[in-house]
């Protein structure tokens, strides 16, 4: 069978490194112009793309070290959230992943933790441990750098390098083909499928299967008139000024992606080996670019160069699949910047598509029943990640227009209403929220929930003092000897953990 990739940048290569690798019949094209740019300022990740450069979901003849040193990538535990309540100067950081806990029927670790030390809440978790000791989970064995432990870290890095470094990982090791060109226009047959496509060269390309990687433009799916489905409501935001911090050679990048919220929406810091890429996220519904960059500069106390202005429509399609064209990327859809679900819903997507749904023959691949299965458990994972989205703001700030709309419940979802009503009354837990392959879970929304003043110590007492763990032993009780066992196999292993300066410097090109 053969696959026409149009695109390539991040979502493009990934597809074609996937296809290519796990299922080697098909003939892969990737068409992609050089001629289009992509911002490049700076982009985060979640564990899923650590899973992809570590070789853990396949063997994608990726390597770590190698991926640091061409990307400019640094390590990332997680996200600092600064003013995201009404006391503008309260920070908290979100681990990624949860405690150990976080599965149980209740999860007794984080309770334990709002009760004993909940500004530093963290700690109940292996990432936080590592921030707090200012370590990498890396070590050196025998002159080389090697990671010790999988405590489920991700990366910051450039996004045009990541691209870049995916498209080398495809092409030196398969038959994918590569043509540098511009899609002019796009065929259909008389069955309403896409049968080829014009390049600005001329040439026409002919397909058996096309994936659409070609970010906001959606060239093939604007062609099959996918619908849109608006998050508008729920993610007021809608621009973006991206620039970039360059930094001196004494600078070490923090472990974290730091997003700050501002009066008309949010700015982010993601730390890269040489720079920091920035960016302010704002609703152009209640303030202008200009005076949005006013407002940046104001708060860093210097001057911004911005990259461009930015517009997206935060949504998705209504079907990702559609006949034999599918879209992945931001051509499949675009909450916000928030938490980095572009990339982690690409390979959400790539890793459902490539091992269930790819099958040897189009006919075998279209058929109405996959398509319709796909779309259902895709359309889920973005709209259950916007509830994960919308509940970071829920932190009660009204300093400003913005955050008075969204105080006065104008962007709350059902979700999002149910689980702020259920915290009042009892502890939420992992059956509260989507828990599946690639949703954010009850690990991630604990520490937001968390973060923004939304679960109660008090609650949490009451409720470790009301359940036993098992005959003899208190839920209160065992949350002490987990958070105990858990420092005391910290320390253990801990001890080979390179200093997190130490590892950056090893790294750094």
């Amino acid at each position: 069978m053969r696959i026409t990739i149009v695109g390539g940048g991040t979502a493009g290569w990934l597809a074609a490194l996937f296809i290519s690798k796990i299922k080697p019949w098909v003939t892969v094209t990737v068409i992609e112009s050089s001629a289009i740019g992509i911002i490049g300022a700076g982009e985060g990740s979640t564990g899923a793309l650590v899973d992809v450069i570590s070789n853990r979901i396949w063997n994608f003849g990726c390597n770590e070290i190698e991926f640091f040193r061409e990307t400019g990538a640094t390590l990332k535990y997680g996200i600092m959230h600064k003013g995201w309540t009404n006391n503008l100067e309260h920070s908290y950081f979100g681990p990624l992943g949860g405690t150990q806990t976080s599965s149980a029927f209740m999860d007794y670790a984080l309770a334990y933790g709002l009760v004993n030390f909940p500004e530093k809440l963290h700690v109940c978790t292996e990432l936080g441990l590592l921030l707090e000791n200012n370590l990498s989970n890396y070590s050196t064995q025998k002159f080389q750098l090697e990671r010790t432990e999988s405590l489920g870290h991700a990366v910051h890095f450039d996004a045009h390098k990541v691209g870049q470094y995916f498209k080398k990982c495809t092409l030196r090791s398969s038959s994918v083909k590569h043509i540098d060109d511009e899609v002019l226009d796009v065929n259909l047959s008389e069955t309403g499928n896409i049968s080829s496509v014009l390049l600005k060269s001329g040439k026409i390309v002919e397909s058996d299967f096309f994936i659409d990687a070609s970010g906001f433009q959606r060239i093939l799916m604007t062609k099959l008139e996918s619908k849109w489905i608006s998050y508008q409501k729920h993610l007021p935001v809608n621009s973006a000024l991206p620039f970039v911090q360059l930094q001196d050679h004494n600078y070490i990048p923090e472990p974290y992606t730091t997003a700050w919220a501002q009066k008309n929406g949010w700015m982010w810091m993601i730390p890269q080996q040489h720079k920091r890429g920035c960016g302010y996220v704002f609703s152009d519904d209640f303030t202008t670019a200009d005076k949005a960059q006013e407002e940046i500069e104001t708060v860093l106390k210097q001057k911004i160069e911005p990259i461009r202005l930015l517009k997206f429509q935060t949504g998705r399609l209504e079907n990702t699949w559609m006949k034999n064209c599918l879209a992945i990327g931001l051509s499949a859809a675009f909450a916000e910047p928030l938490e980095a679900t572009s990339i982690h819903t690409t390979i959400s997507s790539l890793t459902t598509f490539v091992f269930e749904f790819l099958k040897h023959t189009v006919e075998e691949t279209t058929n109405p029943g996959s398509i319709n299965a796909y779309n259902r458990r895709i359309n889920r994972l973005y709209d259950d990640l916007k509830d994960f989205l919308v509940m970071h703001y829920m932190g009660q700030r009204t300093d400003s227009e913005f955050w008075q709309h969204i105080y006065h419940g104008n962007t709350k979802t059902e979700l999002v209403e149910l689980m702020l009503r259920t915290a009042e009354n009892r502890m939420p837990s992992k059956g509260d929220v989507p828990d599946y392959q690639g949703a954010a879970g009850w690990g991630l929304w604990s520490f937001v929930m968390a973060g923004i003043g939304r679960l109660s110590p008090e609650l949490a007492a009451k409720e470790l003092a009301l359940l036993n763990y098992k005959e003899g032993i208190s839920l209160s009780t065992a949350a002490k000897q987990y958070t105990d066992e858990l420092n005391d196999k910290f320390k253990r292993n801990s001890k080979s953990y390179l200093k997190y300066a130490d590892f950056i410097n090893l790294v750094r090109t």
